[in-house]
């Protein structure tokens, strides 16, 4: 298994992880077959952020991390956090091994804070933040509404001194 950047050729592959994501899990954002491919807004996607990896084997991409920076001058020091790995994956430390390779761009980036947002129903994904030195901060109440029920998510943060 390989982590490395997720470039603009792979855009194909990285929108077929998201839609398998879609499918296979009611912890990410979009409901099953609700993402529609547009080539340009999925180029844009990986374009515009600031750190985007995959973790790739077999020559497959299986899970992914990306970074994006706060748009404003006060903002520029906090990333916001997406990450996905595809069930079958899950529990062999890619996702440790993904924010790994986080922590040397966040140091040469001077990053203060990272932030994410997860489903308070997430217990493996927030085991793995924590493990990776992130700290709940607080509760969006009933933030989204899965299958006909409202969920809380955590807000959860990484701080650098």
């Amino acid at each position: 298994m390989e982590i490395r950047r997720i470039d603009i050729g792979e855009t194909q592959a990285f929108w077929n992880l998201q839609k398998q994501l879609d499918q296979e899990t009611h912890f990410m954002m979009y409901e099953p077959d609700e993402r529609k491919y547009e080539i340009g807004k999925a180029v844009s996607q990986i374009a515009h952020v600031d750190f985007i990896i995959g973790a790739v084997e077999d020559g497959d991409l299986i899970g992914y991390l990306s970074a994006k920076i706060g748009a404003y001058l006060r903002l520029k020091k906090t990333a916001y956090l997406v990450i996905g790995i595809l069930k079958a994956y899950q529990g062999r430390g890619i996702g440790h091994q993904l924010f790994e390779h986080l922590e040397a761009w966040t140091h040469e980036n001077g990053i203060h804070r990272l932030e994410l947002t997860v489903l308070v129903t997430n217990a493996q994904a927030i085991a793995l933040y924590q493990k990776n030195g992130f700290k709940i901060e607080g509760v969006r109440q009933e933030a989204m509404c899965v299958d006909g029920q409202f969920i809380d998510e955590f807000y959860m943060s990484k701080i650098y001194d």
